[in-house]
This record gives C-alpha cells, sequence and structure tokens, in this order.
C-alpha cells in the first residue's frame, strides 16, 4: 500500500510566491523517505500539504488512497503528525505534560487514553522526568524532544519532520536517530525534510529530491551517490561518496554512500 501519493502538486502564495510547480511523488507504506533539495526548492510547503496546513490549488494529495481536501483535513491530521523544524513554533503549554496532551485532548480521547498516551510518548522521546517542566526553559534539543512526543501522543500512521537534526549536537542526533528507529520498528511511515546527505545515506530507504517547485528525482538511495544529479539538485555528495568520488577506479561506478559500505569496499580490497 502506498501511504502517500501526490500528483502534479501545484501552490502559490498570497503573495504570488509560487511555491510549487508540479510535484508528483509516491511514498510507500513504512518507507523511511528523505525529501531533499536545496533553500527555497518548495519542502516546508510540500510538507504543509501532507497533513492538510496547506490545501491543494492544483493537482492532489492522497493519504492512504483519501484525497487531502477540507472536509478530510481534520481525520488526515490524526493520520499525519508533523514535528516542525523550530520547535518554538509547536512548543507552546505551561508545562511539558499540557503540551503533550494538548492533541489527545483536542480530539475528544477519555482522561484514561491521554494519560496512557502522554506517558508513552514521554518515556519514548526521554523526557518523562521533565514532564512538570515550563517549555521555555528547557534546551533547543529538548523541546524539539517535547514536540515530537506531541505529534506521537496522537498516534499517527505517518510521521512528518522538517529538518529533525538542525541545531542539534552530536548527542541529540544520536538521540533523534534512535527515536526514529523505534518510529520505524512500530510500522511507521516517515518523511525527513533534511539538508544532512550524510544523515540521509545512513538513515533513509528512498530519496525524493525538489528543485524550483518540481520534483528533479524520486526513488533508492542510489541517487544521493549520483555526481552530476547532485550538482544539478545544489547538493553535496555524502562524506564517504567525496572521498571514494576522487579514485579513478570508481569513475562510472555506483560510490559507497555510507559507512557500512564503505567498509566493505576496503575489507575487499585488503583481501
Amino acid at each position: 500500500m502506498n501511504a502517500i501519493e501526490i500528483s502534479d502538486l501545484r501552490y502559490t502564495y498570497a503573495d504570488s510566491t509560487v511555491a510549487l510547480k508540479g510535484i508528483s511523488l509516491v511514498v510507500k507504506k513504512g518507507a523511511r523517505a528523505a525529501l531533499l533539495g536545496p533553500n527555497g526548492a518548495g519542502k516546508s510547503t510540500l510538507l504543509m500539504h501532507l497533513n492538510g496546513i496547506n490545501l491543494p490549488q492544483q493537482g492532489s494529495v492522497n493519504i492512504f488512497s483519501r484525497m487531502v481536501n477540507k472536509v478530510t483535513a481534520p481525520e488526515i491530521r490524526r493520520q499525519v503528525g508533523l514535528v516542525f523544524q523550530d520547535p518554538d513554533d509547536q512548543v507552546f503549554s505551561t508545562s511539558v505534560w499540557d503540551d503533550v496532551a494538548f492533541g489527545p485532548l483536542n480530539i475528544g480521547l477519555s482522561r484514561h487514553e491521554i494519560e496512557r498516551r502522554v506517558t508513552d510518548a514521554l518515556k519514548m522521546v526521554g523526557m518523562w522526568e521533565l514532564r512538570e517542566k515550563v517549555p521555555h526553559h528547557l534546551s533547543f534539543g529538548q523541546k524539539k524532544r517535547v514536540a515530537i512526543a506531541g505529534v506521537l501522543a496522537m498516534d499517527p500512521e505517518v510521521i512528518v519532520l522538517d529538518e529533525p537534526t538542525a541545531y542539534l549536537d552530536p548527542g541529540g542526533q544520536e538521540v533523534l536517530m534512535a527515536i526514529l528507529r523505534d518510529f520505524h520498528n512500530r510500522g511507521k511511515t516517515l518523511i525527513v525534510a533534511t539538508h544532512d546527505m550524510d544523515m540521509a545515506a545512513e538513515w533513509s530507504d528512498s530519496v525524493i529530491i525538489i528543485k524550483d517547485g518540481a520534483t528533479l528525482a524520486h526513488g533508492g538511495t542510489e541517487l544521493l551517490g549520483d555526481i552530476s544529479l547532485m550538482r544539478e539538485a545544489n547538493l553535496r555528495l555524502p562524506i564517504v561518496s567525496q572521498v571514494f568520488s576522487h579514485f579513478d577506479r570508481f569513475m562510472g561506478k555506483a560510490l559507497p554512500k555510507t559507512v557500512a559500505e564503505a567498509v566493505s569496499v576496503l575489507e575487499g580490497y585488503l583481501k
């Protein structure tokens, strides 16, 4: 089953800025998809169409075969959770607990179910001990985890994250990646918009590349090692691929993209 199907999606803001010029793509259920593109490509605008914050002006967006429109948007938002790049755009309540409980409370769940969901979500992101803290007293990374917990408490089938590793230190990035692995193990479909090519190479199983509001490429992670495509997209190769691209023997061949792939290649030569 496809989790997301988008066909010829076009969107223009009120100030006449044309953000999307014909996006078409498919994301399979259970995928770990990396959404890549230079600044201004339309990534954030596209993500806001996935849970009905933006509604299609032309073209269509379907979530599990259900078209996103004014009527379906409230239900779609239960299926698709969106984590913004800046947690201050999402975390606003007087305590961590209240913030995570906000969504479940507003869809009419029982008190017992709300407590269960909030407890599970906070424990999953490692914020249980800080549940009574005021969110604006937290670090950036802690706020981001609270924002993720708020989405998790809604128990969506699709989780969309906009630049989740931005401004996080290495330890915070490691915690985030562990959370994403847990999401995936639960059968969730994940879409991550990122400029971190190394994270995309190590984590994703499919890649969507957009530029100037249109789909440039869509496929497996082998796209990340395509030098001409990365140049056209104004993106860089993953660091591992950059190293191997300097060796003549890899000219015209698939470049290793991850540490594991590089180790495998080097072990072959050492033998």
